[in-house]
């Protein structure tokens, strides 16, 4: 975290020090499953929409796969069949909340902790998550977003890996106790439009372009 933010202490019960949510000054590409006149737009200037599902699992903002096309085209047909496209983007993260970073997990369980009493004094109970319906976590992260807004640090980006479950399986190893997981993947949620700095249309196999 820069400047004054981060030696903030904060009254919201968090961490006197956040240094593992900072200035991430790089780029990455990322990858967005649309439909074919959405993704027209995109190229052409148009804003990216901010998804404000209540099951969104980074909380609300704009959701790309980090250099994964594949993942966006699969997300995409099974969203939009025949219609589906698929835009490329060159994301900075800014000021980014990174789940790979092990200390921000720690931030976000107290958040998480601190939601679940301030859910109690109202007399309601926090969101509960499903198998591919994460209502708790988006919850908790709008609720972290939220605060360090409050104490003067706005979060621009968030990553963190997911992985897939298997119905009726768990988790997708690729054999017994392998640490290799089918389908995981890296998901960025971009809060701040003006970190996506460019566009462009991605064919199926990947690359830059329009298929024919």
């Amino acid at each position: 975290m820069t400047g004054s933010a981060a030696a903030t202490s904060g009254s919201s019960g968090l961490p006197p020090t956040r240094q593992t949510a900072f200035d991430y000054d790089r780029t990455v590409v990322a990858f967005h499953g649309t439909n074919i006149a959405t993704a027209t737009k995109l190229v052409d200037g148009a804003a990216f929409g901010q998804s404000e599902n209540d099951d969104d699992w980074l909380g609300h903002g704009a959701y790309f796969w980090e250099y994964a096309p594949q993942q966006a085209w699969w997300w995409a047909q099974r969203r939009h069949g025949a219609n589906a496209a698929v835009v490329g983007a060159l994301v900075r993260l800014g000021d980014c909340i990174d789940l790979l970073d092990p200390s921000n997990a720690k931030l976000l369980r107290m958040a998480h902790d601190e939601l679940v009493v301030a859910m109690k004094a109202t007399g309601k109970a926090l969101p509960k998550n499903a198998n591919t319906h994460k209502y708790r976590d988006c919850a908790v992260f709008n609720y972290l977003y939220a605060k360090l807004q409050g104490e003067g640090f706005v979060v621009e980006s968030c990553r963190a890996v997911f992985v897939p479950l298997v119905a009726k399986k768990g988790l997708p190893r690729l054999w017994e106790r392998s640490g290799v997981l089918e389908g995981a993947h890296i998901q960025l949620c971009v809060r701040e439009p003006n970190n996506i700095l460019a566009v462009w249309s991605v064919r199926k196999d990947g690359r830059y372009g329009k298929d024919n």
